[in-house]
């Protein structure tokens, strides 16, 4: 997760609420490991709790230069926007996150409460149910895990939620970026293996999912 050990120290900074500390360790990580995006998103994260538009918004945007194809930097950019105000600017930056990655849900829920902003409430209901249906498959994957983790033989099965009148809030960028991970070229039986017993491999089981099975 954490590129070097001064990375590590610099979120755990931000955590505790140290911000100008963490934004001085996050550049410390950056000499030590130059252009790696997490670092920048981490920073850009640290920059918006100091209220720097200007820098926050430009490690995102080195983040993208630097991974083009990655909807999770979208999405951290379009987190930030929202956060200063540029409301129009974040819908364009989750629209092209889920375009990217239409397995997110935290992007299409996050783009469905803009677009509920902005008055456009179909379009919203649909980013929503997208949201809920991809929520379900997670949460039942998740069932899953539980249960082989306690030794009980795997059965999936998915319910459909009925009656949600909870309204699906932002997450906060933080708990996304946690739930992000890098991609990796296990075999398929080690990918298996790992995902079913242990929940921090998740991540890795949600990629093999989108990817059809297949390890990329």
């Amino acid at each position: 997760m954490f590129s070097n050990n001064t990375h590590k120290l610099a979120d755990e900074a931000l955590k505790a609420g140290e911000i100008d500390k963490s934004i001085q360790l996050f550049s410390q990580a950056l000499k030590e490991s130059p252009n790696d995006c997490n670092i920048l998103s981490d920073r850009g994260v640290a920059y918006l709790h100091a209220n720097k538009k200007d820098k926050s918004l430009a490690d995102f945007n080195k983040a993208i230069d630097l991974q083009p194809n990655y909807g999770f930097r979208y999405a951290a950019r379009a987190f930030a926007k929202n956060n200063f105000g540029d409301i129009d600017g974040a819908i364009a930056d989750y629209e092209k996150a889920v375009q990217l990655d239409p397995e997110d849900s935290v992007g299409h829920n996050n783009l469905g409460l803009l677009l509920e902003q902005k008055g456009y409430q179909k379009e919203a209901e649909d980013r929503f149910k997208r949201a809920d249906s991809l929520s379900e498959m997670e949460d039942g994957l998740l069932d899953v895990i539980d249960n082989l983790e306690e030794g009980a033989s795997p059965h999936i099965e998915f319910e459909k939620k009925k009656n949600i009148v909870e309204m699906p809030k932002i997450v906060p960028l933080e708990n996304q970026m946690d739930m992000t991970k890098e991609e990796d070229s296990s075999s398929t039986s080690e990918e298996l293996k790992k995902v079913f017993t242990s929940k921090k491999q998740f991540g890795e089981f949600i990629k093999f999912i989108k990817n059809g099975f297949k390890i990329k």
